[in-house]
C-alpha cells in the first residue's frame, strides 16, 4: 500500500527521490515550495502539476489537509542558523520571526495532521554550543506534539556520495507507533571520489580565464606536509620529514591544492583536487562562487550537472530541467539547496524496511564518462555523527 506523503519546504524533491529509488511508491498529499523555480523543477522532476503546490507555508490552512499521514518531509530555512547565514535564530532583533522560523508553521501542519513519521533535516550548526536553546527548542515543541524524537548528524560521505556535507537529520516518530527500534543507518565504506562524478571534457566557458589564474598560488607550496595527487610523483623525502611528514591525499577528505587570490572571498579563491571528496555544495548564484577544481593544467569550475550527480541526482534530471528553460544559474542554486539522495535513501531503508520491495539496489548513476577505478577505502576518517537523542 502506498505511503501518504506531504512535502514542506519540497526544493526539488530530495526525499520523494529517494523513496522512488528504493521503490518505494507514495501518494502525495501536496508539496509546498515558495521559490518558483524550485516548484517548476519539483513538478517536472516528479510528474506532479504545480497545482499541487501549497505556496508559501505561512498561508497554509492546516484544517485543509488529510489526518494520518504516513510521513511529512521538511527541510526547514538554515539562513539563521548556518555558520555562513546570519545566526539569528528563530527570532530577530526585534521579535519578528526569521526564515528559519518558519519551523514553526511546519509544527502547525505536523500538530494538524499527525502524521506517524515526520522528518526534518537542516545544516549541522543547528546542534551546535552556539544554537543549542534552538535546537532544544525544537525537540521540546516536537515532544509536547506528542512525538519521540531521534537525531543525528549525517555527513552523505559516510553514505556513497564523496562530497562533504554535515546536516542534523531529526527523525520524529508518534508516540503511539513508535515500537523503540528504530536506530540510524551504519556508515558505508566510500568507494568513490569527487573525480568519478566529472566529465572529462567541460565547454570553455566553465574554464577560469587566465587573468584569474595567472596569480595562483600553489597550495602544496605553502604546505609541504602535502602531496596533491597519490597517483602523481612523490616530491624529494628528505630527513627533516619526520617534523612535517608528507602526507598522500586520498578521497576520504577535501583536499585543497591550490589559491587564486583574485576574488575577495577566501573561499572562492580556493581550487580543489578532484581526487579528494568534495566540498560542501552550496547555493551559489555564478559570480566565482562556484567550486572550482584542477582539471589536468587548467583550472574550471563545476558544471551544474556535475552539482547535481554530487547530491545524488542524474543526467536526465538536468537535461530535463534544461529544456524546460531552467538556467545554469538557478540549477547552481537548486542543487545546492538540496539534501544528499543516498543518505536519505539509507535512512529510509531503516524507517521502512517492511515497506520495500524485493528490487532494493537504486538505479544507476546517470553519467555520462566511465568512473575512475579506485579502490575501496574505510569509512570516512571518524563517523560524524552525534549519539541519537530519545525524549520520552
Amino acid at each position: 500500500m502506498p505511503l501518504s506523503i506531504l512535502s514542506l519546504f519540497s526544493g526539488i524533491g530530495a526525499f520523494e527521490r529517494a523513496l522512488k529509488n528504493l521503490g518505494i511508491t507514495y501518494d502525495l498529499a501536496g508539496y509546498c515550495e515558495n521559490d518558483k523555480y524550485a516548484s517548476k523543477a519539483y513538478s517536472l522532476l516528479h510528474s506532479v502539476p504545480e497545482s499541487m503546490n501549497l505556496g508559501d507555508i505561512t498561508s497554509v490552512d492546516e484544517t485543509s489537509l488529510p489526518l494520518n499521514l504516513d510521513l511529512v518531509t521538511y527541510g526547514f530555512p538554515c539562513q539563521d542558523i548556518s555558520i555562513a547565514g546570519r545566526k539569528r535564530g528563530f527570532t530577530d532583533s526585534s521579535g519578528r520571526k526569521t526564515r528559519s522560523g518558519l519551523f514553526f508553521d511546519a509544527l502547525r501542519i505536523i500538530k494538524a495532521t499527525r502524521p506517524k513519521i515526520a522528518v526534518a533535516e537542516n545544516v549541522k550548526h543547528l546542534t551546535s554550543k552556539n544554537m543549542r536553546p534552538i535546537f532544544e527548542l525544537v525537540l521540546k515543541s516536537l515532544e509536547e506534539a506528542g512525538y519521540n524524537n531521534y537525531w543525528q548528524v549525517m555527513n552523505c560521505a559516510d553514505y556513497e556520495l564523496p562530497q562533504n556535507r554535515e546536516r542534523v537529520l531529526i527523525v520524529s516518530i508518534r508516540k503511539d507507533v513508535d515500537d523503540g527500534t528504530f536506530h540510524f543507518p551504519d556508515t558505508v565504506p566510500l568507494t568513490t571520489c569527487m573525480g568519478d562524478y566529472l566529465d572529462d571534457d567541460v565547454s570553455e566557458p566553465f574554464y577560469l580565464s587566465e587573468e584569474k589564474t595567472k596569480s595562483v598560488i600553489n597550495h602544496n607550496a605553502s604546505h609541504p606536509g602535502h602531496i596533491g595527487e597519490r597517483n602523481g610523483v612523490c616530491p624529494s623525502l628528505l630527513a627533516r620529514d619526520y617534523k612535517d611528514p608528507k602526507v598522500v591525499n586520498c578521497s576520504k577528505s577535501v583536499k585543497q591544492i591550490a589559491d587564486l587570490h583574485y576574488y575577495g572571498n577566501d573561499q572562492m579563491n580556493r581550487i580543489y583536487s578532484p581526487q579528494g571528496l568534495c566540498p560542501t555544495l552550496k547555493t551559489v548564484s555564478g559570480g566565482g562562487r562556484e567550486i572550482k577544481i584542477s582539471n589536468g593544467d587548467r583550472y574550471r569550475k563545476l558544471t551544474p550537472v556535475e552539482y547535481f550527480r554530487l547530491m545524488g541526482f542524474t543526467d536526465d534530471d538536468v537535461r530535463l530541467l534544461s529544456s524546460n528553460k531552467i538556467s545554469k544559474t538557478q540549477l547552481y542554486k537548486l542543487a545546492g539547496n538540496s539534501i544528499p539522495v543516498k543518505m536519505l535513501e539509507h535512512l529510509f531503508k531503516k524507517l521502512y524496511s517492511d515497506t520495500l520491495p524485493q528490487r532494493k539496489e537504486a538505479p544507476a548513476l546517470n553519467v555520462t564518462r566511465p568512473f575512475l577505478h579506485l579502490q575501496a577505502l574505510l569509512p570516512i576518517g571518524q563517523n560524524h555523527t552525534a549519539p541519537p537523542v530519545f525524549l520520552p
